[in-house]
């Protein structure tokens, strides 16, 4: 198979033949001149599908006539000084039309290839063989009345691919006089050969048409009596022009419409044909009996035909119309050609209006069963990748955002949109277009994608001080959602399912993760587990307070303890104060605790350490009147009443030690006896009491003595 049949896998074209010239023979015959005749003949190199030359022999004498000899050059510049040398094997088809009286003398005519093609002057002699004035050149024939039985089946326009076996300039068409006495022509449209083409072409444009009637077995040449009128309207631009097929008489034959294509398909590309019953009415499987649609390749039938046995069961009406209808199917197999023919069969329908014949790439899908849209599910974050399951060779497939131009999104087999898409619903749309093929361009397939919400979470950590435990709860908990705790950040079993965790007693910092599930969507919070920590902090390393165990009410003393920045407390004031240096007054008799308390801070829970005061009463008692003692006499007694708090010991001490001091002796009951020299001075002398108990509590009384100055005995002189 040449490899320009999958022409979308390589930028191959026609190149037609641009220069003609012509030999035209026959005999002169007193003076009549039964040459071979050639009418318009640049219509066969212009480039134009429907232009053709007409070549011509006419009527013999005896059986004997002239020849026509068209040669169609393929040169670089339209001249036959511009000729090129084609590569042997390189294949050349030729479109001919044949009338039917031509079909049963097939043996007058002749294809082959040339070379060498040069001028030659006229030679007409007044009687016997001559030529005109034209061109010959050396030829090689291809098909000539020993085969060409097997090449030419019908009339009507027909395509004749040859393949010179030789190196070759062109392609010559000959037309002969028959063995009997008929005038006979034909035309000659173009002959054309692939080569590779640097621009882009219409891959699946319908650029020619082939339109003329088949014998058949029961119905035979004489009977070749169908047509079809305006074959080109069935591939023009127009909606409303059509090409019509007429039977004829003889429904036994075969009328065929040829629509060939710029290039051969790719497997399952589909066609659309809009046609319409001429004598108005609905279209059904039945009237299409004898229809019939074969596709070519090449020349060779590709796969069996379609007809109304089961293809044409997707007939339906053409949009607006109440009598056009269009047949969409798809061909399974490479073609270039689609034959549609009618007739073989008694009683099958005779006329049929074709309007338009069109293919189209096959539509994309993405699933096997195309029945059904091709929708995906996702969560945000996530991708969903779409992937064309009936991809065809030499295609590029696109993918874009809108229905119809849009933005073009990716070029592959598989598009995977962003994961960074928002919550909703996109649609994207993937179309098929061939390589090289400027219109190739399927429809677009439609796919859908639905991108849900991701649960929002939000868990706040806690920090607590080793020994506690915290409560961990999820801020504006949704009833929609489930919420789980795990021990690990890849998840796992959860421990906990709920809206909130209360943890054991911690001593270290512990991390716990949450997720949250949409119940409906199975949608998780976005990044994963969330990380939720519990900070436990360490007490500060707060030493003991240093400072007394004991105190006698009203001393103060300092007490101290070595962590910076604490603050000092009673617990008590009314028996002890302390101020923000640690100086504790005792102030009454009890137990009270002096508390030094450290702050929270970034590092550290706070601590408050305690010590146990005990405040001791100091003792008392109530002196009596200040004692006194006349001069002299070296001892009186300090009475006292209503002792308290259990003093056991005295202590006298006198201002400016101006007597003897008496030290820690036994308190005698309700008096203390002072004792003092005999040789003391009168006057008033200052003293301090104190008293102690057995707890070492001391109070100090001030009280005031008195040496009475004695009266001196009266001198009595008796005289």
């Amino acid at each position: 198979m040449p490899a320009y049949l999958y022409a979308q896998c390589e930028n191959t074209a026609r190149t037609y033949a641009n220069f003609q010239g012509s030999y035209l023979d026959g005999l002169g015959i007193l003076g009549a001149n039964l040459y071979g005749n050639i009418a318009d003949a640049p219509n066969a190199v212009n480039g134009q599908v429907k232009d053709a030359s007409t070549l011509s022999v006419p009527i013999g004498l005896l059986n004997l006539t002239g020849s026509a000899t068209q040669f169609l050059e393929f040169t670089t510049n339209g001249t036959n000084a511009g000729k090129r040398t084609i590569a042997a094997n390189t294949p050349v088809t030729v479109k001919l039309a044949l009338p039917k009286e031509l079909l049963g003398v097939l043996s007058s005519f002749e294809i082959g290839s040339f070379t060498d093609l040069h001028a030659v002057a006229e030679n007409k002699p007044l009687l016997g063989y001559g030529y005109e004035a034209g061109y010959d050149a050396t030829r090689n024939p291809i098909y000539t009345s020993a085969n060409i039985a097997g090449v030419i089946g019908g009339g009507g326009e027909v395509e004749i691919t040859v393949t010179p076996t030789q190196d070759f300039n062109g392609i010559y068409i000959k037309i002969a006089g028959a063995v009997v006495s008929t005038a006979l022509s034909m035309k000659v449209f173009h002959a054309y050969i692939m080569e590779l083409s640097t621009g882009s072409i219409n891959c699946d444009e319908t650029i020619d048409v082939l339109s003329g009637v088949k014998p058949t077995p029961l119905g035979g040449i004489a009977n070749l009596t169908g047509t079809v009128t305006d074959p080109f309207n069935a591939i023009d631009a127009d909606p409303n022009s059509y090409a019509l097929i007429d039977v004829g008489a003889s429904v036994l034959n075969q009328v065929y419409l040829t629509t060939i294509f710029n290039k051969p398909s790719q497997p399952a590309d589909s066609v659309t044909i809009v046609l319409e019953n001429p004598g108005g009415g609905l279209l059904n499987l039945s009237l299409l009996t004898g229809f019939t649609i074969q596709p070519y390749l090449n020349g060779a039938k590709a796969g069996p035909a379609f007809d109304n046995t089961g293809t044409f069961l997707s007939l339906k009406l053409f949009p607006g119309s109440t009598s056009r209808y269009t047949l969409t199917f798809a061909v399974t197999d490479v073609y270039d050609r689609l034959e549609s023919s009618m007739g073989g069969l008694t009683g099958a329908f005779s006329r049929l209006r074709i309007y338009n014949i069109k293919r189209k790439l096959a539509k994309p899908r993405t699933l096997v069963d195309p029945s059904t849209t091709d929708e995906k599910t996702i969560c945000q974050g996530e991708t969903a990748s779409f992937s064309v399951q009936n991809a065809q060779a030499c295609t590029e497939y696109k993918w874009y955002d809108a229905e119809t131009g849009g933005t073009l999104l990716h070029t592959g087999l598989t598009y995977t949109p962003p994961s960074t898409l928002a919550a909703g619903e996109y649609n994207y749309y993937v179309e098929a277009s061939r390589t090289y093929c400027i219109t190739a361009v399927s429809e677009r397939l439609r796919v859908k994608l639905k991108v849900n919400p991701l649960p929002t979470l939000t868990v706040s950590g806690a920090t607590i001080c080793s020994g506690s435990s915290a409560t961990l709860l999820v801020t504006n908990p949704d009833g929609g959602f489930t919420y789980n705790w795990y021990t690990s950040s890849s998840g796992g079993t959860p421990f906990n399912v709920g809206t909130s965790y209360s943890t054991p007693i911690l001593t270290a910092t512990t991390t716990y993760y949450v997720e949250a599930v949409n119940s409906l969507t199975g949608c998780k919070n976005a990044g994963g587990t969330k990380a939720v920590e519990v900070k436990v902090k360490q007490y500060a390393l707060v030493p003991a307070i240093i400072g007394a165990v004991t105190m006698c009410a009203g001393t103060n003393s300092a007490f101290t303890n070595t962590y910076p920045n604490g603050t000092w407390s009673s617990s008590d004031a009314g028996i002890a104060t302390v101020d923000a240096a640690g100086l504790v007054t005792a102030v009454a008799a009890g137990n009270v605790l002096i508390s030094y308390t450290v702050a929270d801070d970034a590092t550290y829970c706070g601590k408050k350490v305690d010590f146990n005061l005990t405040v001791n009463p100091q003792p008392n008692l109530i002196l009596g009147p200040d004692p006194g003692i006349c001069e002299g006499l070296s001892s009186t007694k300090l009475t006292y009443t209503n002792p308290l708090f259990d003093p056991v010991t005295y202590s006298i001490s006198w201002v400016g030690n101006s007597l003897p001091a008496v030290s820690n002796q036994i308190l005698p009951a309700n008096e203390i006896t002072i004792n003092i020299p005999s040789t003391t001075p009168v006057g008033v002398y200052q003293g301090n009491l104190t008293i102690k108990n057995a707890n070492g509590c001391e109070r100090t009384i001030p009280f005031s003595f008195r040496v009475k100055l004695v009266p001196h005995k009266p001198t009595v002189s008796i005289n």
